[in-house]
């Protein structure tokens, strides 16, 4: 019976424990970055495994480039729970970093000054009112991109404001005339928000706005949408919107629910709207799709460009209406 030849790598792995004199184990834990053998052991074999140019997993390159090829992508504070939008959306920054070589590392809000220890570089997702984390990193010399309508500094997100505008003026000319605004935090004024989409379309059409400002939410903005919807419908009462613009489709989702647990008819009562086409979740939901995979390209590109010493800027990516059943 004919054997399998071991490939390049299995044999690279294998000169590398003869030239090291160790097991085959102990190259393992080296180059995956395992526990079990010395600093000076893993040292050693590093140095043999960069002599005969074996090509090292991503875990091993982080250990032989030092962290200069780590990248730190760091949640916001008020997103301990990760939201579908940031579980796509780290997946599509893992394959972008890894096809520039570099190695992502997972760091909570709470980590920021932990992180110039561990990573050359640093992109930031989600905002908050308060956001010490570009003081510490500028402070630590240490170049990010921020994921989202920031300030200065490198920066790139969805172009929020066109389609809340685009999504709003669509439920106006279907002769809807009581639009809510569904968010979090509407009382921290933010530029080139959805907030001002909303604004914008509604100002244009002479009517009135309605800003339904959600609370922190509790596992997810579904069920927080969901149960701050629930307890304001009466069904006695006349329904004091008759369509609900929201931030994001999870917060659409929970709107939907409430309104038809509370036997509201939707879109024929209430017409309602998210953003970000997320995939399964949006099945069924008039939203705004926002390319996610994009947003992550363009991410790494503008790491590059701060790794470079190159001059700030923000990109701000189309985004594009999709009808649906909800409106």
């Amino acid at each position: 019976m004919k054997q399998n030849k071991p490939s390049a790598q299995t044999a690279t792995i294998r000169e590398i424990a003869r030239r090291a004199e160790v097991s085959i184990a102990s190259v393992s834990r080296a180059l995956n970055g395992k526990p079990g053998i010395s600093d000076a052991l893993r040292d050693k074999i590093l140095t043999i495994s960069r002599e005969v140019a074996y090509q090292p997993s991503a875990a091993a390159r982080q250990l032989i480039s030092g962290k200069a090829a780590v990248v730190g992508i760091s949640l916001g504070r008020q997103d301990i729970e990760l939201r579908p939008y940031y579980i796509l959306l780290y997946q599509h920054l893992t394959v972008a970093l890894h096809q520039q070589g570099m190695v992502p590392i997972f760091f909570h809000h709470d980590q920021t000054r932990e992180l110039p220890e561990r990573a050359g570089a640093a992109i930031l997702l989600g905002e908050t009112g308060e956001d010490e984390r570009p003081g510490v990193l500028r402070a630590a010399g240490i170049p990010f991109v921020r994921i989202g309508n920031a300030g200065e500094g490198f920066s790139v997100a969805p172009d929020d404001v066109s389609g809340l505008y685009q999504i709003t003026r669509h439920l106006i000319q279907q002769g809807r005339v009581r639009i809510a605004f569904v968010g979090g935090e509407l009382d921290v004024p933010r530029p080139q928000s959805r907030l001002s989409g909303y604004q914008q379309a509604m100002a244009e059409a002479e009517l009135s706005e309605q800003l339904l400002s959600l609370p922190h939410r509790f596992t997810s903005d579904s069920l927080t949408s969901y149960r701050y919807l629930n307890r304001i419908l009466n069904h006695d009462d006349p329904l004091p919107f008759d369509a609900l613009v929201c931030a994001t489709d999870e917060l659409a989702l929970g709107c939907v629910a409430a309104l038809e647990d509370r036997g509201f008819r939707v879109p024929e009562e209430v017409a309602v709207t998210g953003f970000d086409d997320l995939p399964t979740l949006a099945t069924g939901l008039t939203t705004v799709r926002q390319d996610i995979a994009a947003i992550a390209a363009m991410s790494v590109e503008l790491l590059s460009e701060a790794l470079a010493g190159k001059a700030p800027r923000h990109v701000s990516l189309p985004v594009a209406l999709v009808l649906r059943e909800t409106s």
